[in-house]
Formats: structure tokens, sequence, C-alpha cells
């Protein structure tokens, strides 16, 4: 089995799909561990997520199903992010009505 190397700066505006053909946006940056890719940024593109103001997301490296001229991302990522954002507005809600 072939190694193949590539240079992260090689990858930096690649675009980013999840596995059910959503564009996510293009790869920004990598996220270093160690001397490991821990994950991506992702900075997003047009998409429901811009529209909620969310204008970039980490994904974990291991969530990376396919990286080439496009990337495949697994949907998990899409899911996670949306959980994520109504359970921020739910924490904003309460935060209101303990101030009330």
């Amino acid at each position: 089995m072939a190694v193949n190397f590539r240079k992260v700066s090689s990858v930096y505006h690649s675009k980013v799909y999840t596995e059910d053909g959503y564009f996510l946006g293009e790869v920004e940056d990598a996220i270093i561990s160690g001397n490991k890719v821990y994950g991506w940024k992702i900075k997003i593109g047009r998409s429901n997520l811009l529209k909620r103001n969310i204008k970039g997301l980490i994904v974990p490296h291991q969530l990376v199903k396919a990286m080439g001229e496009i990337w495949i991302v697994s949907k998990a990522v899409s899911s996670t992010t949306e959980s994520q954002e109504t359970t921020e507005e739910t924490e904003s809600k309460e935060n209101i009505e303990k101030t009330e």
C-alpha cells in the first residue's frame, strides 16, 4: 500500500459537500494537534447555515470521507451543527426569561 503525501496548503479552497450532496463551503485552514491533523476549518458557502449567521465550522478529520478536487464529509456534520444551534437558541431564551 502506497502512502500519498500532500501539502496542507494544497487543499485550501477545496469544495466541501456532505455525503448526501449538501454543499457546506470551502476548506479554509487545517487544525494541527501535535504532528497530526485534528480537523479542518470550513468557511460556509451559500447555505442555510450562512443565513443563521454561522460563518464557519470545524470538521474533525475522522468525519472526512474523501479528499480530492472536492471533499465529502459525513452528514453528521450538518446535523451536529443544527443541534448546536437549537441548544444555543434554547439557552438564549432561558437567559432572557431569567432576566425578566
